[in-house]
């Protein structure tokens, strides 16, 4: 088939985020079918990487860059339009010529959609059937918006509660308009099938996976810290709000009572484009590195893997390769709540400062360390294998293509429900 793939982010390289998933996506799709692809360019250095996106996915690639001066007139049009600042910021005539371009000269069989702020570039033509798209919102970004809302005061409390609500409304009309709609976890499925139940039947999801030789305990690194210290270490790109807000309150609300038990412990926030924030704290005990060209050998050498996310939606990457690493993880419910793993077996699990001190302790040093991090490991690879997970996405594509029968919704086996208090440190 010939496929139209569009993103909000280029799909390359697989270092961030949802980058990961699109990439992921388009590789499965580019081993049988020609993929072309439209996506933003929101780093310049990504640029670099335009040839081997188009070697991989063997058709066009239309990559306009955006510009991040624009994201506050275009937030202030979409205060007057009335629809998402989401969608403003991702409006480009460009794209859309090249769209509109793309569907006249190629034939081209279904589309791919990543995220709710491409969806507007295929809702409402006349030249393409809305049946053959597949939307992949990977998680329910409205309700992220939301849990900003809930945290912040003032305009910006009205600001993002006003995204929170047109995302959902944008959210809701594309799932009742196109084919099939994914996400990235059952409990992101099912959470959205309450917030839009108009389009039950037609929502599915699509676990994330990890690359399990590449995140291994098998490789070799050289150890990046200092000797004698007991590293704690957080991954992600750290300019994103939620990782951001979940360093700091780690920092310090946590880590005192952790170097109160553990005077060699040191918190290590590894991740590109660290906010002021935390470069500005001059926190003790912490040190914030920057981008770093291979983040594995922090996860090899940590005595423990942290993800103390208070805001989150979706499955964290962060997890699932520290996992991979068979590498001790203490985790927030925020941050593994669609996750089907067990708190207990496969990580710990705390949200409150003591709590969350009590775990680290138990991961980084206590003698149950070795079998949690083992079941880590086995979790990943029974769920979250990438070529098992994307095969679910062929007969939907096909679906949608029109050359098989409708599939039966793929979520059906429903996540633990973390919504009830669940076992924490002291269960181990």
């Amino acid at each position: 088939m010939e496929i139209l793939f569009l993103s909000h982010r280029i799909p390359f390289p697989p270092n961030k985020g949802e980058k990961i998933r699109a990439h992921a996506v388009v590789a499965h799709l580019a081993q049988h079918h020609t993929v072309h692809i439209g996506a933003f360019v929101d780093d310049p250095a990504d640029l670099e990487h335009a040839g081997a996106l188009r070697s991989l996915a063997g058709g066009e690639c239309f990559l306009p860059s955006l510009n991040p001066q624009l994201v506050y007139p275009m937030g202030l049009a979409a205060l007057f339009s009335g629809g998402p600042i989401t969608t403003s910021y991702f409006g480009s005539k460009a794209m859309e010529a090249w769209v509109t371009r793309i569907l006249a000269e190629r034939r081209i069989d279904c589309a791919y959609v990543f995220s709710s702020a491409m969806a507007p570039y295929l809702m409402h033509r006349r030249d393409f059937d809305p049946g053959k798209v597949v939307l992949d919102l990977v998680d329910v970004d409205s309700d992220k918006w939301r849990q900003y809302s809930e945290v912040s005061f003032g305009p910006k409390r009205w600001l993002y509660r006003r995204e929170a609500d047109t995302l959902l409304k944008l959210e809701r009309a594309a799932a009742a308009h196109f084919g099939a709609t994914l996400l990235v976890s059952p409990y992101e499925a099912q959470t959205f099938e309450h917030l839009a139940p108009e389009s039950v039947g037609r929502i599915h999801s699509v676990a994330n996976g990890v690359d399990l030789e590449m995140f291994s305990s098998d490789h070799n690194f050289l150890n990046p810290f200092p000797k004698g210290e007991i590293p704690l270490v957080m991954t992600g790109a750290m300019d994103y709000r939620p990782n951001v807000d979940g360093a700091l309150w780690f920092a310090k609300s946590v880590m005192p009572l952790v170097i109160a038990r553990l005077p060699d412990a040191r918190f290590y926030v590894v991740g590109s484009k660290p906010d002021r924030a935390l470069t500005s704290a001059n926190l003790p005990h912490v040190t914030v590195t920057g981008r770093v060209s291979d983040v594995r050998p922090y996860i090899a050498h940590a005595a423990a893997s942290l993800a103390p996310l208070r805001i989150a939606r979706g499955v964290q990457n962060k997890v699932l390769e520290a996992m991979a690493q068979e590498k001790p993880v203490v985790a927030t419910r925020a941050a593994t709540r669609a996750l089907d793993a067990q708190p207990g077996r496969d990580f710990w699990l705390a949200d409150e400062p003591g709590l969350f001190a009590d775990a680290v302790v138990a991961a980084a040093m206590g003698p149950e360390r070795a079998r949690v991090a083992a079941n880590g490991r086995r979790f990943v690879e029974q769920r979250h294998d990438w070529t098992r997970n994307l095969a679910d996405l062929d007969a939907l594509l096909e679906t949608a293509a029109g050359k098989v029968n409708a599939v039966a919704p793929l979520h059906s086996q429903p996540e633990q429900d973390q919504s009830q208090p669940l076992p924490l440190a002291g269960t181990i």
